[in-house]
C-alpha cells in the first residue's frame, strides 16, 4: 500500500509520538501530494528495520529537512541530539517550557545548548490556561495527579 503524505512542521502546541521514541514531531495531513512527495512508509519501515539510530535520524533529516524537529524534555533525548549532530545535517530541537520546571532543568537546557552549539526552540503554554489551572488546583497539582495536567 502506497501512502502519500504532505509533511510540515508541527504546530508547537501539539506533539506527535512515533515508534522511534518521539524522534521527531511531524504533523502529516492526509492530502495526496505530487509524485515527488509520495513516500511508501511500509517500504521505508522495512528498509530501516535493522538500521542504527544514527542511520534512522540521518534518513529523517534527509527526507524532512527543516520540517522535522527533535523533542527535548528528558536527559534521554540528548541521545537524539547527539545523533542528529553526528549526521552533520542541520536540525531543530524544541522543548515545552511550562515555566514550572526546576532550576536544574533550565541549567541542563543551557548546558545542552552550549555543548552542541544549538538553540532549543522553547514553546510556552497559554498563560491564561496555566493561571486557571493553578487557581483551581493549586501550584503542585501536577505532582498529585501523575503529571497529567502540568500546563
Amino acid at each position: 500500500m502506497m501512502l502519500a503524505w504532505s509533511c510540515r512542521a508541527l504546530d508547537p502546541t501539539k506533539r506527535a509520538d512515533s515508534a522511534i521514541h518521539a524522534m521527531a514531531a511531524v504533523e502529516a495531513s492526509c492530502a495526496t501530494v505530487g509524485e515527488e512527495d509520495t513516500v511508501d512508509y511500509e517500504k521505508l519501515g522495512k528498509e530501516l528495520e535493522i538500521a542504527s539510530p544514527l542511520e534512522i535520524i540521518d534518513r529523517a533529516l534527509e527526507m524532512f529537512d527543516n520540517e522535522i524537529a527533535i523533542t527535548f524534555k528528558f536527559r534521554e533525548d540528548v541521545a537524539l541530539i547527539e545523533y542528529a549532530k553526528l549526521t552533520g545535517q542541520p536540525f531543530r530541537a524544541f522543548s515545552l517550557n511550562t515555566g514550572r520546571l526546576i532550576p536544574e532543568t533550565y541549567r541542563f537546557f543551557d548546558t545542552i545548548e552550549k555543548h552542541y552549539r544549538i538553540n532549543i526552540e522553547y514553546m510556552f503554554p497559554d498563560a491564561g490556561e496555566v493561571h486557571a489551572l493553578v487557581r483551581s488546583k493549586g501550584l503542585f497539582s501536577f505532582s498529585k495527579d501523575g503529571h497529567q495536567e502540568c500546563c
